[in-house]
């Protein structure tokens, strides 16, 4: 790699036009797809079902393995980061947040409710395939199931989260360029075209991708809060309950949008953790303690000691479908939001060093996803091997919600628990969809500095589209595929934007090295 003293780009290609306002392009191009995606939901669900599921086919069959390899190289490239020439490199010059608040902020935003569906019952899915050469259902096959939960939100894919944090916070922080979008990080190889069409182009394929992302996780999210109400209260589980539950939280992270990242998610976040936390220790206590210690350290071990396999494994000889159906599945949600979870991680990274913001995510994120499928997950796995519940055939015969719910049953004070279990899930898509808003509006702000936010009104808008497209799928009633593919179909251009990104970066890093830049000119400074 260089050294530091190489002469930098021109100031011209790296500081665009200071225009204010919104970007019409992207705000209007982005609105339009999302629009052009929720009417056909709407108004032929049915076809509008038909076609998902053969875009779904289609994708996760020819195209799985470019999914597994954008993996792979996501991890390979972080640590390159965290170890590399410019690991101890800050992105800016003042830690702007505490390191319990910036945890939580990158947790919370990261995960939503999709932790909270999958932390319970990802195994008992897992457990109709087989599984590395062991019979589907078999004990064995129950101990891989424990361990791909953990993997799915491990590691790889956190660090496929966090792929493009380095470089937009180096455009952000280092080069102290006040736009913060995807595109700005493509200077790199696009030059001046990151303030045309071309530019316009990838935080518009951004968006329409994160809003797919979006859609996803509120759409496994809110039939859990609506289950939970159902199961209190007796009110029947129905559309009209999951769509007023979706318009409650819709008002939660409209309300935590508009008091700002500090004032609202920060401290909502904050709040999030502990009572999750809580939560987890309430199971541990309470459920059946020796087999979840026993439980846990098997898992880990085991997706520790098989990483590289599960990471490569496309079961090409037996073709049992789990590869495509689920690793493919959360690769391609986690590309998706990657260009979003790496903008937001940037923000909330400042001052922070390059090694910081890359170990945060694939290490302490991945450690606390773990945690609710060493817990929540293995107490269900308990009543399964116990004979106390059968989870495995409950999941094929109702939705996930209700299998949560029915696992929730066994729990002491199962009532109580149900409603903060609800609650948990509410808050958490509260504040991923309160950081979705903050991104949205970002990348469609002309100027923003680091020490600004996007205007109010502009957060507001995304927040309250963000609950299009899940009203959509709620409404076709539709299958869990239907959510996997609206992350996999849109999740494809993206993977392309993100590797622009990267590719980016790097060539500008061989020109010029790691160079500040003064804020007031836009130019470098002297090293």
């Amino acid at each position: 790699m260089p050294k530091e003293e190489k002469t930098p780009l021109t100031p011209r290609s790296t500081c665009p036009p200071d225009n204010g306002g919104v970007c019409a392009v992207c705000f209007f191009g982005a609105l339009s797809i999302i629009l052009a995606a929720c009417v056909p939901l709407l108004m032929a669900p049915e076809a509008s079902e038909r076609v998902i599921n053969s875009l779904f086919t289609f994708v996760t069959v020819e195209m799985g393995w470019l999914y597994m390899l954008t993996g792979m190289g996501s991890f390979v490239l972080l640590m390159w980061f965290a170890f590399g020439p410019f690991s101890h490199k800050r992105l800016g010059e003042t830690v702007e947040y505490s390191t319990f608040s910036w945890i939580g902020m990158l947790f919370c935003a990261g995960v939503g409710a999709g932790i909270m569906f999958g932390g319970s019952i990802d195994w008992a899915y897992y457990m109709a395939y087989p599984m590395h050469g062991e019979p589907a259902g078999s004990l064995k096959a129950a101990e891989w199931g424990a361990a791909y939960g953990m993997f799915h939100w491990g590691p790889i894919c956190w660090a496929i989260y966090a792929t493009l944090a380095v470089p937009i916070g180096y455009s952000y922080y280092v080069k102290r360029i006040p736009i913060l979008n995807i595109s700005q990080g493509c200077t790199g190889l696009l030059g001046d075209s990151v303030n045309r069409w071309p530019g316009k182009i990838i935080d518009i394929l951004f968006m329409t991708g994160l809003v797919a992302g979006s859609a996803t996780a509120l759409g496994l999210g809110i039939p859990i809060v609506a289950a939970s109400i159902s199961s209190v209260t007796g009110v029947e589980h129905s559309f009209w309950l999951e769509f007023g539950t979706l318009l409650c939280v819709t008002v939660i992270f409209c309300i935590s949008s508009s008091l700002g990242l500090k004032k609202g998610l920060s401290n909502l976040s904050n709040f999030n953790v502990l009572i999750a936390m809580g939560l987890l220790l309430f199971v541990f206590i309470t459920g059946p303690t020796l087999f979840l210690t026993d439980m846990a350290i098997t898992s880990l071990g085991l997706m520790v000691s098989e990483l590289i396999t599960m990471a490569t494994w496309m079961d090409p000889m037996n073709s049992s479908g789990f590869t495509k159906d689920w690793t493919v599945f959360y690769y391609a949600w986690f590309v998706a939001y990657a260009p979003f979870m790496s903008l937001f991680i940037a923000k909330i990274s400042r001052g922070r060093t390059v090694r910081e913001v890359v170990l945060g995510p694939v290490i302490v994120a991945s450690l606390g996803c773990g945690c609710f499928y060493l817990v929540f997950g293995n107490f269900g796995l308990h009543l399964q091997l116990t004979g106390q519940l059968d989870v495995v055939t409950l999941v094929k015969t109702v939705k996930g919600a209700t299998a949560i719910m029915a696992i929730a049953d066994f729990m002491p004070m199962a009532s109580f628990y149900k409603v903060v279990f609800g609650a948990v899930t509410a808050i958490s898509m509260a504040t991923t969809f309160d950081a979705v808003s903050f991104a949205l509006a970002a990348t469609t702000t002309r100027k923003l500095t680091p020490d600004d936010e996007p205007a109010r009104w502009n957060r507001l808008f995304w927040a309250l589209s963000l609950g299009l497209v899940p009203t959509g799928i709620m409404l076709i009633d539709g299958p869990l595929s239907v959510l996997q593919t609206a992350s996999i179909v849109v999740g494809l251009p993206v993977l392309v934007v993100i590797w622009i990104g990267v590719a980016s970066f790097l060539k500008e890093y061989r020109q010029t090295g790691w160079v500040e830049y003064d804020s007031a000119a836009c130019t470098p400074r002297d090293q």
